[in-house]
């Protein structure tokens, strides 16, 4: 995966990107009301959302009415994020260098369904950017071990560090924040929340 402002591969893959997003929608609404039971999402909660693609976190995350903050590092979807959600603030930065986002600024920082695709050692540059901006909780909402076949059959063609990933990604994330708890959120996906607060 690229990590550069532009996005390499990922400005080709965004129609791919655009047609799962119906398919995500569900999910995601899951992934969220796991999350909310967990963490306060509110008026008053400043939510950053990273890597936020064609924007499918951030419709679902509306409806909670937080002060929200999106960073895109994709050119292509970065625009279309900005002309669907014009009320959110959206910056055009990749997620370890989220130069626009000021230390412990973010009550919740949540990554969804990006992380796996990262290489292990772009994964480390990122947490440690995660913990720069968030002063309560980074949630991670990315995939367990599962034998889904359209879930790997996607991941060979996005050609990430899925099949390593849901390997290790316990162990990654306990040694790179203090507190870590897992819930499976159903379907494919499990909520990964790891708190700076407690």
């Amino acid at each position: 995966m690229s990590t550069s402002v532009g996005g390499g591969k990922w400005e080709w893959f965004t129609p791919v990107m655009h047609a799962l997003d119906p398919l995500r929608r569900r999910q995601m609404a899951r992934s969220l009301e796991v999350l909310s039971k967990q963490v306060e999402l509110g008026p008053s909660t400043r939510a950053l959302d990273v890597a936020c693609g064609t924007g499918t976190l951030l419709k679902a995350l509306l409806p909670y009415g937080c002060h929200i903050t999106a960073v895109e590092p994709t050119t292509r979807m970065f625009q279309h994020v900005q002309r669907r959600f014009p009320a959110v603030r959206v910056f055009q930065e990749p997620a370890h260098a989220m130069a626009s986002v000021p230390d412990k600024s973010q009550d919740v920082t949540i990554v969804s369904a990006t992380i796996h695709g990262f290489s292990p050692d772009y994964r480390q540059q990122v947490y440690r950017e995660l913990r720069r901006v968030t002063r309560g909780a980074v949630a991670i909402i990315d995939y367990h071990a599962n034998l889904d076949p359209l879930v790997a059959l996607l991941e060979l063609a996005e050609g990430g560090d899925y099949f390593r990933f849901v390997k290790v990604v316990d162990r990654e994330l306990r040694e790179a924040f203090p507190n870590v708890t897992t819930t499976r959120c159903g379907g494919v996906e499990s909520l990964y929340l790891c708190r700076l607060d407690a």
